[in-house]
């Protein structure tokens, strides 16, 4: 299957600005609900949008093949180092509530 890089570069733009408004929409209403603000999931979703925002701008300036990849792939696997520390302490909880 073939998707043009014109469909590939909106569907990035869809998807920063809804992480955008994502971020947005938590901020406030952990503000309003006096909830710790900055967390391991906020963190993941700010590692995210840069990470959204890097290919944006790698797609109007030519940056090296190098750099991207190893921006790209940095930040890749710390998102991932966050998804598995979410998962395991979800897991954690899970166990407490249990007992």
């Amino acid at each position: 299957m073939y998707f043009s890089a014109a469909f590939l570069q909106n569907s990035l733009y869809v998807v920063a600005s809804l992480l955008i408004l994502f971020i947005i929409i938590d901020l406030i209403y952990r503000w309003r609900h006096n909830i710790k603000i900055w967390d391991k999931s906020l963190t993941l979703a700010s590692i995210v949008l840069v990470n959204t925002i890097y290919s944006i701008i790698s797609g109007f300036f030519d940056m090296s093949y190098e750099f991207s990849s190893i921006f790209t792939g940095g930040l890749s696997l710390v998102a991932f180092g966050y998804i598995v520390v979410i998962i395991w302490e979800l897991r954690k909880q899970r166990k407490t509530s249990r007992k």
